[in-house]
């Protein structure tokens, strides 16, 4: 018998079976695929496909609890957490598989700020399931055809953070995301600060809401904790897990580089529109145009701090600019391509509908994010009229001359803004999705300073 592996359909790994028989027959066992997925750039893997390495057992239980008794008197709890593991969840070709009974499975890591993504499936109808975040319940996992569980609200459907207070944003799904029981369903969660972001199925589920401290309610999350998949009474099965580590968004840590002038060309504009000083770079506006960096990018996180000088300022900050785009451009025009991340003073609104007449239905100051020229991008709710704009979900901005911080998260053609520390917009599907990154002068005085990027692969 011979074996090896092949790539199968959606990139899943394939073990295939070529069997020789003595004589002129030939037969062959047909691949048995797991769904090992491609990892996306900067993500590792918390489940390796085999066994349990990186896992440990832990029931529900307050983080605090970990640190009662002697080092010898811990170690003795985990062993035991850890028999009680290896009774309940076993691997079986590429799933974690769950017979929902015992302590939940948790990583031997604790994790702060993190993008993690999961796939899961409940085998049998009225399963239920969640993850724990930090050790606090929980993004939850239930059947929502489920009559038993309808007075839960299980008919709103999973990944809402349901236990949280009664009436809290995010504690019941945006919508019913859900794929039938028996069928996997991919899980996109976000942390940041107790801010938590889910999109099930690549539907937006719940949108970048606080997710309360179970155990102690007057006070914020832990800043670390572990991950955990939790046990509740009927099979869960899960596979195909990774995370990437969030940064923190003032971009401090571990990979982050500041830019400076020495790391920026200037494409359209006079030698004196724009001046750097200590890291920080004042622009006159005049003419419109921009600089861009020396080296194009790809993936990245960006942090910067803007402020503009006069009341209706207009600037931005371009991703995935395309070369060809920007060698033909001459002052007074901007790139015809690229993903845009709007810098706009609060007093724009008041000019363009004074100058114009017309009601400034079509864009905001807080925060849009839109693709220009020839490049393309997919928004995220809520859209602007025209249909090519995310506009900001909340109004975070604040006018001249205070700062800005953004922290932009631009990876694997998709892009996401922060505005003071809270995401906002963006958008996925942009193409292209690598080019310079941009800073624009568009006829107001603007400054940016602590640009920082860190590179992901």
């Amino acid at each position: 018998m011979i074996f090896s592996y092949n790539r199968g359909p959606h990139g899943r790994s394939c073990l295939i079976q070529n069997v020789l028989v003595v004589g002129m027959v030939w037969m062959a066992v047909g691949p048995t695929c797991y769904a090992e997925e491609a990892l996306e750039a900067g993500f590792t893997r918390l489940f390796n496909g085999r066994d349990l390495s990186g896992w440990r057992g832990r029931p529900h239980l307050d983080p605090r609890a970990d640190r009662e008794g002697t080092p010898q008197q811990q170690q003795a709890r985990q062993a035991q957490h850890n028999q009680d593991m290896a009774a309940h969840w076993t691997v079986s070709n590429g799933v974690i598989v769950s017979d929902g009974q015992g302590v939940f499975l948790t990583t031997e890591k604790d994790y702060g700020d993190f993008e993690l993504l999961i796939e899961w499936m409940l085998p049998s109808s009225c399963a239920d399931s969640g993850i724990y975040l930090r050790g606090n319940p929980q993004v939850q996992i239930w059947d929502p055809d489920c009559e038993r569980d309808f007075k839960h609200g299980c008919q709103k459907g999973s990944c809402g953070l349901w236990n949280n207070p009664a009436e809290s944003a995010g504690k019941f799904p945006l919508v019913k995301a859900d794929k039938p029981t028996g069928q996997w369903n991919a899980t996109r969660i976000v942390m940041q600060g107790d801010q938590v972001t889910v999109v099930l199925n690549g539907q937006l589920v719940v949108n970048n809401q606080s997710l309360a401290n179970f155990f102690d309610k007057d006070k914020p999350l832990p800043a670390r904790g572990p991950i955990q998949i939790q046990t509740h009474g009927a099979p869960m099965h899960v596979r195909n897990i990774s995370i990437r580590e969030l940064s923190t968004l003032d971009g401090s840590g571990p990979g982050w580089r500041s830019l400076g002038e020495a790391d920026f060309i200037n494409v359209n504009c006079l030698p004196d529109t724009w001046s750097w000083k200590d890291g920080s770079v004042h622009c006159t506006g005049q003419p419109v145009g921009v600089i861009r960096t020396k080296e194009p990018v790809k993936n990245l996180e960006m942090s910067v701090q803007w402020r503009h000088l006069s009341a209706g300022g207009n600037s931005g900050v371009f991703f995935w600019a395309p070369a060809s785009v920007l060698e033909s451009i001459k002052p007074g025009q901007l790139p015809p391509g690229g993903i845009e991340v709007q810098v706009l003073d609060h007093g724009y609104t008041e000019q363009y509908e004074k100058s114009t007449n017309k009601k400034a239905d079509w864009f905001t100051t807080d925060g849009d994010v839109f693709p220009v020229g020839s490049s393309t991008m997919k928004p995220f709710s809520p859209v602007a009229p025209d249909g090519i704009r995310s506009f900001p979900t909340a109004r975070h901005s604040r006018g001249t001359p205070e700062w800005n911080h953004y922290y932009i998260r631009a990876i694997n053609g998709e892009i996401r803004l922060w505005v003071n520390g809270n995401e906002v917009s963006g958008g996925s599907a942009c193409t292209p999705s690598a080019g310079f990154l941009c800073l624009e002068s568009e006829g107001a005085p603007v400054e940016f300073r602590q640009i920082r990027i860190r590179e992901v692969p």
